[in-house]
């Protein structure tokens, strides 16, 4: 189907990227995209009739995790 779209700059560049790496055409490519983010799933859970992201435990960032990366790429560094 063929229809007129408008996208955030640079957007198309970034699917033509997509495309090259797979070996697939643009449209084929933008259509894959758009399914994938439409289906990802993203956890959420609502608190105060508000719908607010939930990552879980798993997905959780404590302050010790940020400091381990922080050394590691500083070590990278040096």
């Amino acid at each position: 189907m063929r229809t007129t779209w408008n996208y955030d700059e640079g957007i198309v560049e970034d699917v033509k990227q997509y495309a090259r790496a797979r070996s697939i055409p643009a449209g084929e490519a933008a259509s894959e995209l758009i399914r994938r983010g439409l289906h990802a799933g993203v956890p959420t859970k609502r608190e105060n009739g508000i719908l607010v992201f939930a990552p879980g435990p798993e997905g959780a960032v404590s302050a010790e995790h940020v400091m381990k990366l922080k050394d590691e790429m500083e070590s990278e560094l040096w």
